[in-house]
């Protein structure tokens, strides 16, 4: 935790020093959509760590979760610029989510991308396609001159060049033999999870 710590520290720092460290207010829906977007930058984050440690030889999973620590530190700077308190999240333990929606998206990942490193490599990729289709569903809640907006955009950016990675990585692995009945169906679930979220982040 002290390096996530170090992280908002720097990132406050940052928002500072380029101006853009100012009050700013929200809609609930915006800072509702905050608070999401903090938590499933933390879930990318956790996931892509447990796999780091079943597939260390796999770069994406030992350089991403750095990333996604960055993702979640700026979003919490953003939170706190607007005044909202997000100490509840940024307290919670690896793997473990206020909303019950990513609490159960998490385990159903970990499982699927334990089955092999081509299966891993997926989710990594279906994680970051949700992340996209959320950060711009988030984007479009707050103004165009805001620096949440900004940081929006940046964040987008950070996972199309992660969805890149994921891409790279799954055109060389090789995928695994047919899987046993279980297993697909545990597959079908994940992905079953992935787009319920979307669904559910474009009706909201």
């Amino acid at each position: 935790m002290n390096v996530f710590r170090t992280l908002i520290t720097v990132a406050a720092a940052t928002l500072a020093t380029t101006g853009l460290a100012q009050a700013q207010t929200y809609s609930p829906d915006a800072i509702s959509s905050l608070r999401y977007m903090i938590e499933e930058e933390k879930l990318a984050g956790n996931v892509y760590r447990v796999f780091g440690g079943l597939y260390p030889t796999i770069k994406p999973f030992q350089n991403i979760p750095k990333s996604e620590d960055t993702h979640m530190a700026a979003l919490v700077g953003q939170a706190g610029l607007a005044g909202v308190d997000v100490s509840d999240l940024t307290s919670l333990s690896a793997g473990q989510f206020q909303n019950s929606t990513l609490q159960s998206l998490y385990g159903s990942l970990v499982a699927q991308g334990s089955t092999s490193s081509f299966a891993a490599l997926t989710v990594g990729k279906n994680i970051e396609l949700l992340d996209i289709q959320d950060l711009i569903a988030a984007r479009a809640l707050v103004p165009t001159s805001s620096s949440l907006y900004t940081v929006y955009g940046n964040l987008m950016n950070g996972s199309n060049n992660h969805l890149n990675a994921f891409n790279t990585w799954l055109a060389f692995t090789p995928q695994p033999p047919v899987p046993e009945p279980e297993t697909y169906a545990l597959m079908l679930a994940g992905l079953a999870l992935v787009g319920g979220a979307a669904r559910r982040r474009r009706s909201a």
